[in-house]
């Protein structure tokens, strides 16, 4: 049965982003001691223990979990990943000094003074990074600037991420992010995918826009160039502190499709309710500061909708993985209305992304 704290939820789209992975549905065991963190923090050097908050302002689950810390020498999160994440995170620290080095606005890892980027707490890695204490970029998104200025970090990290080539060890893309390995091969996997979870209803849509998508790749092949960049470059993981305009959660960085940041950036914007125009100005704003040319809107236009039938089948897998009657009754009504709602608004955005022939906005 879910605690007390568990209990207690927002109920606003925004917050609970269509219920798919609210934090209060998140029945992994997380509960570290203030000995865990004390011991973190002494092994990360950053100062005395003051006082700690887990998941603070979190309302997302992750494939981590996280923890705000005030030591003696500042603000803190920690972070923690599964023990096979290893080499992600150093890897991930390595891009971090390099960014650094760059001026990139990013959080800083800290590392012991063995240089080691993780510390073993409870059969999790735990990293350390600097806490930003900034606005999400979805409550600015409206503004010009705070466009511009997404955009422009994309750009900077695309670019400064072609200077790594051979000096990171980047992993392989084939089993990883949203349109790993073999385009053809990935739209069978969904085909098949939709077959055996989908209703019958959204699974003609569905088999419909994979279709239009498979023969957009075949007729457009040349335009599906793949770059090393973001790979979740959703509108959460950009904070604004101070004017300034700071990403988040480099772990994900890969090669992937050239629109596959805008394409994310986009979904996570339909999902967010930001108006069409402003979604309008991003994409033109980010194909003219990246230099694309305007026959890529239907890369774009391709990578939406993928982007958007996995996050359908993600909702489908997510309800089928999760005990509701274990949860408190008020709970479970949000959950299915809000999944209900994101899955219906997937399939008119597919529905009417195919019939008109043309991208969303």
């Amino acid at each position: 049965m879910a605690s007390n704290a568990k209990m207690r939820i927002n109920h606003s789209p925004t917050a609970l982003l269509a219920g798919v992975d609210n934090l209060l549905l998140d029945n992994r065991k997380f509960d570290p001691s203030r000995d865990d963190i004390e011991n973190i923090c002494r092994f990360f050097s950053i100062g005395k223990l003051l006082h700690y908050e887990k998941e603070k302002g979190i309302n997302v689950s992750h494939s981590n979990f996280f923890v705000f810390v005030v030591t003696s020498h500042g603000e803190y999160a920690l972070k923690f990943y599964p023990k096979y994440a290893a080499q992600i995170i150093t890897i991930e620290f390595a891009l971090n000094r390099i960014l650094a080095i760059h001026h990139f606005q990013t959080p800083n890892m800290y590392t012991c003074h063995g240089a080691q980027p993780f510390f073993t707490s409870n059969d999790l890695l735990a990293t350390c990074y600097s806490y930003i204490n900034g606005v999400p970029a979805c409550h600015h998104i409206k503004q010009r600037n705070t466009i511009r200025q997404i955009n422009a970090a994309m750009l900077s990290l695309k670019n400064i991420l072609s200077t790594t080539k051979g000096h990171l060890p980047f992993l392989k893309q084939a089993s990883q992010g949203p349109y790993a390995g073999m385009f053809l091969t990935t739209i069978n996997n969904l085909v098949q995918e939709s077959r055996l979870i989908a209703p019958y209803d959204p699974k003609k849509v569905i088999d419909t826009t994979l279709q239009d998508a498979c023969q957009t790749y075949q007729r457009h092949q040349l335009l599906f160039t793949r770059q090393w960049l973001h790979n979740n470059a959703n509108l959460t993981n950009f904070l604004i502190y101070k004017k300034t305009i700071y990403t988040l959660d480099l772990s994900h960085v890969q090669e992937d499709y050239v629109l596959s940041d805008l394409a994310s950036l986009v979904i996570s914007c339909l999902f967010l309710d930001i108006t069409k125009t402003t979604i309008k100005a991003i994409v033109k704003d980010y194909f003219t500061q990246h230099k694309i040319k305007s026959e890529h809107f239907l890369v774009l236009n391709t990578l939406v909708k993928i982007g958007l039938i996995k996050e359908y089948l993600k909702i489908i897998r997510r309800e089928k993985s999760i005990e509701l009657p274990t949860y408190p009754p008020d709970l479970v009504r949000t959950y299915l209305f809000h999944s209900s709602a994101r899955k219906k608004s997937i399939t008119a955005l597919l529905k009417k992304m195919v019939d008109s022939a043309r991208f969303i906005v």
